[in-house]
């Protein structure tokens, strides 16, 4: 009796240690499922906020870069504008700057050497002229002064670069200056200019004038104390 006992004992806790078992090895699946599940989602994450970094990134550098273009275009732009102008004045002769395209321009004359030749010059990528009717001419004379002023405008996605040339031969980037300003004058002169127009132009404004002029200090005498 007491052996069928244990007999029974024996089978019970080896039921109950192959339900725990099993229960173990049930929870330690749920757990490797769940950390594996973790695992993915904050790869995803992770992955996904590094792209929307890279592509903030990218987008400063293209930015950066395309900037840099337009801003070295209308720096050569101006070199290449002074350069055409000296040349016309070492050599006393004329010189040209033509624009014939929206990308590319030339210059014509002794530029880098005694000897006049014609050279095109390129914009940097994705660089053009706007507003500027082709073709266009700017001639130096011996003086180097232009024919007339000129305002050149070079752009891209980043915006525009003004080039300003004056009738004088001044060159500014991005001036505020005007030079097509010219002041109105105005002064009634006379067109005949015989002696005796003359006398009477000049009589004639001593009559309307009603400004005194003023004493003259070497003829003016001290009060008597």
């Amino acid at each position: 009796m007491v052996a069928e006992l244990t007999a029974e004992s024996l089978t019970a806790k080896a039921d109950s240690a192959r339900q725990i078992d099993r229960i173990m090895k049930q929870s330690r699946h749920i757990d490797f499922q769940d950390e594996s599940g973790k695992g993915f989602v904050d790869l995803l994450i992770t992955l996904v906020v590094i792209g929307i970094v890279t592509s903030f990134a990218v987008v400063g550098v293209v930015s950066a870069r395309d900037n840099m273009r337009l801003s070295n275009s209308a720096r050569i732009l101006t070199s290449y504008i002074e350069k055409t102008r000296l040349a016309a004045i070492r050599c006393h002769c004329s010189t040209t700057l033509q624009i014939s395209s929206t990308g590319t321009y030339s210059v014509t004359g002794p530029v880098r050497s005694a000897t006049s030749e014609t050279m095109t010059i390129p914009l940097d990528k994705n660089v053009v002229f706007q507003g500027v009717t082709l073709p266009l001419t700017i001639t130096f004379d011996w003086r180097g002064r232009p024919d007339n002023d000129y305002h050149l405008t070079v752009s891209n996605s980043q915006g525009t670069r003004n080039v300003d040339l004056s009738g004088g031969g001044d060159i500014r980037v991005n001036s505020s200056a005007n030079y097509s300003y010219a002041p109105t004058i105005q002064a009634n002169l006379p067109t005949n200019l015989s002696d005796g127009a003359a006398d009477s132009y000049v009589t004639s404004y001593a009559n309307n004038n009603s400004n005194t002029p003023p004493a003259n200090p070497k003829n003016h005498k001290k009060p008597n104390k």
